[in-house]
């Protein structure tokens, strides 16, 4: 590898698992009351969630045939998508990392829980929507997907409440 190479993703990389994953969590958080996204927890971990699937299955399937950024670069996807929503929402600077940690160590318990599988499973099918050139319903699972994950997040965080 390159050990110049700049340290973000391509812009086809981000075009394919950034921004639908950030199309799809906003119209979610909007649809939950939350226009600006950054302030609904489950929205904002469904984002990490889409980013991390959709950048497992690229790195998977598609890295070998195209030019692939750093894997740090790509790791850091669902960080990096957190960090433009937060700034976005114009939260302060020296906020930032504390809420970016907050959110990993969130998205942490909800990896343990093992409560994702349904969810998993539409992301599975959207990806094979996107690679037959299906935009349309690559979103529209992708949006199935979302809405899935936020209802199994409440049920998960009722259920721990008890």
């Amino acid at each position: 590898m390159n050990e110049s190479q700049p340290d973000w993703l391509s812009p086809e990389e981000y075009q394919m698992i950034v921004a639908p994953s950030l199309k799809v969590a906003a119209e979610l958080a909007a649809s939950r009351g939350d226009p600006t996204l950054f302030q609904d927890l489950p929205s904002m971990l469904c984002l990490i969630h889409l980013v991390s699937r959709l950048k497992d299955y690229y790195v998977d399937e598609w890295a070998v045939m195209m030019s692939m950024s750093s894997e740090a670069s790509l790791q850091k996807a669902p960080e990096a998508a957190c960090m433009m929503v937060l700034t976005e929402g114009n939260v302060d600077k020296s906020e930032l990392s504390v809420m970016v940690d907050a959110l990993n160590r969130a998205y942490q318990q909800v990896s343990k829980a093992n409560i994702t599988g349904d969810v998993d499973q539409l992301i599975e099918r959207a990806w094979a929507a996107m690679k037959e050139n299906q935009h349309e319903q690559f979103l529209v699972l992708l949006e199935q997907a979302s809405k899935k994950f936020v209802v199994v997040i409440d049920g998960w965080e009722r259920a721990r409440d008890k």
